[in-house]
């Protein structure tokens, strides 16, 4: 993260723009990533205490349909929102690569419910709901190949149009999916679980933070970027917000080893090193 962070910097100031993009669209990837592991170490960690009980699997992970609808609903909203003239070949194939890997998961995800559930019901709506999305994704995927085979402003609006159907069928299906009797059980940790568990997400979330002032500073060097008076304080702003990122880094790796953070309480263990 710190390297990516500097390279963004980097480019910038060699006016490199389109690398500093790409190096932003890489790092936005690695902060997901990092708080995802983050969620799962301080679950691990908070589970660990005296007293603590482990979640129990449900026939449906939340938070992994519940991100695939979020992506789904990104691809559709590029769709909507992109000039015709931007609709590259490539972007149209990532947008493409993007909605199918996340239909993919969802058909595979709701298959193996429905083959576990007990309720006649359920089975039945499992099916008929991944049925209703995956026609609705081959109309809009037909749209899709069509703009790129005869680029228009028709052809884009068709995009725009059936985007709306995908988006609304993969949302009643996710909201299905995850009704609570198909959910599990939620973990039950104590008072001390829940405080390293907290520490830990504080530090990925002042990582997070910090990654967004990142962001932020970007998008008004972008707005700007013949000069001008404001320069000099973006850029102030940028060194200031990489340092953030590093600060929030050595908070998260202190939270990792000691399971603690001076922002939220003292070390579980009064004997530890930092």
């Amino acid at each position: 993260l710190s390297i990516l962070t500097h390279d963004v910097q980097s480019q910038l100031n060699m006016g490199r723009f389109a690398e500093a993009g790409d190096s932003l669209v890489e790092l936005g990837d690695l902060v997901v990533s990092l708080t995802e592991c983050s969620a799962h170490a301080a679950y691990l960690a908070a589970v660990a205490t005296p007293g603590a009980q482990p979640a129990q699997h449900g026939l449906v992970d939340r938070y992994r349909v519940t991100r695939c609808r979020h992506e789904v609903e990104q691809g559709c909203a590029v769709l909507r929102a992109t000039p015709l003239a931007d609709m590259t070949p490539q972007l149209l194939l990532e947008v493409s690569q993007g909605l199918s890997r996340n239909l993919k998961f969802l058909t595979d995800a709701c298959a193996l419910a429905s083959e576990k559930s007990r309720d006649r019901f359920a089975r039945e709506q499992f099916k008929l709901g991944v049925k209703c999305m995956s026609t609705s994704a081959s109309a809009l995927l037909a749209c899709v190949r069509e703009v790129k085979a005869a680029p228009s402003e028709l052809a884009r609006s068709r995009c725009a149009l059936f985007s709306g159907p995908l988006v609304q069928a993969v949302s009643a299906l996710v909201g299905f999916a995850t009704e609570p009797q198909f959910l599990g059980r939620a973990a039950a940790v104590s008072a001390e679980g829940k405080a390293v568990q907290t520490a830990i997400l504080g530090g990925a979330m002042s990582v997070v933070s910090a990654c967004v002032l990142l962001t932020q500073c970007l998008r008004d060097l972008a707005l700007h970027p013949d000069g001008g008076a404001k320069m000099s304080d973006h850029r102030e702003r940028l060194r200031n917000s990489a340092c953030a990122v590093s600060e929030g880094c050595t908070l998260l790796s202190q939270a990792l080893r000691e399971r603690s953070s001076p922002r939220t309480l003292p070390p579980v263990n009064s004997n530890s090193v930092n």
